[in-house]
């Protein structure tokens, strides 16, 4: 936990001059580390006095009294640790006086003079060139290497997480084939608490396909109507008794074929028109409720259970293919 400091422009300048310092510092003091790493191998320091001589002869005294010299710079790592420590307790940095050490771990670890914990003094260049980003000096974001390892590291977590996401997938769908009852707990726990939105969004949508379509097909339906009512007058037997009587016989005829057929098409018309409003939206979300209530409770319906186990099968198989698909290898496509 820390308080937010506003320092004065002198401050934050001899801030500056330090982060650089001890930048410079910590790359001589890696870079020494390296170099000696090299010479304490019998055969690079013959290759060096073979190949660099002069190279040689000037490390040599460097390698003689290295921990000396390594002692000197953890002298002033030190020194530096502990001005930075005493300017946080001053001007409460954080919470506690002792939690300093904690937060900067990696800067006093790294002054320990053993392999492995000098490692640790390569995140103090990593810290400090951190803090001078977010002082606006310098933008990380433009150095080819922040942009290498951001994109490595997106390729790594990427590929990680998708591994875990299918390994996941798979052991859901291994449940749902043996039969544990994820299906029921999906039915009972996802789907009927939302009932009464897909009650309400299927009987919308049967209004508005209804109208849309009846509307398209209005005509074709009145002429179908009228050849089937024609059709089935003329295979009437007693319309064609009707027909034999003399002077009005094929008048009445025709006159109860247009009956039936303006009956028809009127009684059609008005179940299609009628099937927009509100009193029909009632009856279409009663019936609606009915089917989706039967179709998610009938335990007995051994098919339906199968075809349900199927879909969720089938939709986490979808999901998979997707988290599968290596998306950092599309963006360098895209470059």
């Amino acid at each position: 936990m820390t308080n937010k400091q506003t320092y004065s422009p002198t401050i934050d300048k001899l801030f500056l001059l330090a982060d650089i310092s001890m930048v410079v510092l910590v790359i001589i003091n890696l870079t020494l580390l390296g170099i000696q790493l090299n010479f304490e191998s019998q055969v690079m320091r013959n290759l060096f006095q073979e190949y660099i001589p002069a190279f040689y002869n000037l490390y040599l005294p460097i390698y003689e009294h290295f921990g000396l010299i390594d002692a000197c710079f953890v002298g002033f790592f030190l020194v530096e640790f502990t001005f930075r420590w005493v300017v946080a307790i001053s001007l409460g940095t954080y919470h506690r006086w002792f939690f300093y050490p904690f937060a900067h771990w990696y800067d006093l670890l790294g002054c320990i003079p053993i392999g492995s914990m000098r490692a640790l003094r390569f995140l103090r260049v990593v810290a400090i060139l951190i803090r001078i980003h977010r002082m606006g000096i310098i933008n990380l974001r433009q150095f080819y290497l922040f942009k290498l390892f951001t994109k490595y590291m997106k390729v790594l977590t990427e590929e990680v997480s998708d591994r875990v996401v299918v390994n996941i997938i798979e052991s859901v769908q291994e449940e749902v084939k043996a039969g544990i009852p994820l299906t029921g707990k999906i039915i009972e726990q996802v789907v009927l608490p939302r009932k009464d939105v897909l009650v309400d969004y299927i009987a919308h949508r049967v209004q508005k396909v209804t109208r849309d379509q009846y509307a398209l097909n209005r005509e074709d339906l009145r002429e179908s109507i009228r050849v089937s009512v024609s059709e089935a007058i003329k295979q009437n037997q007693n319309i064609r008794v009707l027909e034999q009587v003399p002077m009005v016989g094929k008048t009445a005829s025709a006159a109860l074929q247009q009956s039936v057929y303006d009956i028809t098409f009127q009684t059609i018309n008005s179940i299609f028109e009628r099937m927009s409003s509100e009193e029909s939206r009632v009856v279409i979300e009663k019936i609606t409720d009915g089917v989706i209530e039967t179709l998610l409770t009938d335990e007995e319906d051994e098919k339906l259970k199968k075809t349900f186990t199927d879909m969720v099968i089938q939709s986490l198989d979808l999901v998979k293919e997707e988290v599968q698909i290596q998306q950092w290898k599309l963006h360098e496509k895209r470059k």
